[in-house]
């Protein structure tokens, strides 16, 4: 745990630095254009599909009827705009991290190991296909069960919870192979992964923490960047150093 705190506190001061602030545009004019377009071009189709689908007929149908007459019948329109609420606002987010993933994680890495870790060589590689294909299976598994635990946000303590265990999840698969893919090799990628599996999760349930506090999500995916990239190559340097050091074989 100790080392988890000490990688996110690292990540807030690196935050700060004029060059990853700058970073930030990427996740903010990301997150505007998507609720502009979302406004513009989905909400009220994917609102009026809902409704449809909820209340015409069924079960659902008969309520709205009995509430309609008891002066509840609002519960047309807000239902399915809490519906589709807790579908778009996962969107947003994932759109962040993947488009940090693709294009901001390499310039953070840089930055910290020029800054930081010079003596951690690159021994990975330059090529973007592991890191897309990572992107994609983990993108398919987190809309997948996502929306197959939509149901458990019924239950008042898990509409928190559920939504942030995926997040730390999304987070954890995506940036933990992202800040390893350059400086480690296959050998060492697949030994940290393993190693601190558990690490990696506590990483990402802490900076997916401050998606539950506005406006802080639109700082999340540039940190979470920082936070991996610090604990990724400390634990990197950690490894290497103690395979060089005297009595252990090279």
């Amino acid at each position: 745990m100790e080392r988890v705190l000490k990688a996110f506190g690292r990540a807030i001061v690196s935050q700060l630095h004029p060059r990853m602030l700058a970073l930030l545009i990427l996740p903010f004019v990301v997150s505007i254009l998507f609720w502009i377009g979302t406004a513009w071009l989905v909400w009220t189709p994917l609102t009026d599909w809902l409704a449809a689908a909820l209340f015409e007929g069924g079960w659902l149908g008969t309520i709205h009827g009995w509430a309609a007459g008891v002066g509840l019948g609002g519960i047309r329109d807000w239902i399915p705009a809490l519906i589709a609420l807790l579908l778009v606002v996962p969107a947003s987010w994932v759109t962040a991290v993947v488009l940090v993933s693709v294009f901001a994680m390499p310039l953070v890495m840089r930055f910290l190991g020029a800054r930081h870790y010079p003596e951690v060589t690159r021994r990975g590689t330059g090529s973007p296909l592991p890191g897309l294909w990572n992107v994609l299976v983990v993108l398919a598994v987190f809309a997948a069960g996502y929306l197959l635990t939509l149901p458990l946000w019924l239950i008042p303590p898990l509409a928190l919870v559920i939504p942030w265990l995926w997040w730390s999840w999304l987070t954890a698969r995506v940036m933990r192979l992202d800040s390893l893919v350059e400086f480690a090799d296959g050998d060492e990628r697949r030994q940290l992964q393993q190693r601190y599996r558990k690490e990696y999760f506590l990483l990402a349930m802490a900076v997916s923490a401050l998606n539950l506090i506005p406006p802080l999500f639109l700082v999340t995916p540039v940190l979470s960047a920082l936070a991996f990239g610090h604990y990724s190559l400390a634990m990197l340097q950690t490894q290497r150093r103690r395979i060089t050091a005297p009595g252990r074989p090279t």
